[in-house]
């Protein structure tokens, strides 16, 4: 709703999630676990947050609800998921996932708790989905360097964005905008 931030802070120990009150700065603890609770992203109803904790043993995907206090996990494939964004709809997210040491990006639908690979490079990170669910957008390796690369969320589709000179990191898409 534009009222609350969440974030990671390890003020009283280990790393944990917070919400911060953008009018009054104040600020509600929502986990409180030894192990490193990280990467919050909301869902689309702004009613609960995933996150990234090794609380398992290994990164992985946890679902906290912010009316009722209770955390699930949500991914149980694969011995690392992480850095979570959820799709407008609220039913896939893509994640950071691990597979014979190489790291790919997947989907994970929150319906059927089915995980898709969707890239075969061996270094992909820092997915981004587009507003409208359609695409992701990835950081990977080519020729050596850093590139953007898009997949569709199905995976039928993918194409790499190379620069011209550097290496690029981090895509984000801008919201959608209703004009």
């Amino acid at each position: 709703d534009g009222n609350s931030m969440a974030m990671v802070l390890s003020k009283d120990g280990s790393p944990d999630i917070y919400l911060m009150n953008l009018d009054s700065k104040r600020l509600t603890r929502v986990t409180r676990h030894y192990a490193i609770d990280t990467e919050p992203t909301w869902m689309p109803d702004g009613n609960e947050l995933l996150f990234t904790s090794d609380r398992g043993g290994r990164p992985q995907i946890y679902r906290y609800n912010l009316k009722t206090g209770t955390t699930i996990r949500v991914t149980f494939e694969g011995s690392y998921n992480a850095r979570a964004r959820v799709a407008q709809d609220g039913r896939n997210v893509v994640l950071v996932h691990q597979r014979e040491g190489q790291f790919h990006i997947a989907v994970h639908d929150l319906v059927t708790n089915r995980l898709q690979i969707l890239t075969s490079t061996d270094l992909d990170e820092s997915p981004s989905i587009a507003p409208n669910g359609s695409m992701v957008m990835y950081a990977t390796k080519y020729g050596g360097r850093g590139i953007l690369s898009a997949v569709s969320v199905d995976g039928g589709f993918k194409f790499r964005l190379p620069s011209r000179s550097g290496d690029v990191r981090e895509p984000a898409w801008s919201p959608y905008l209703e004009r």
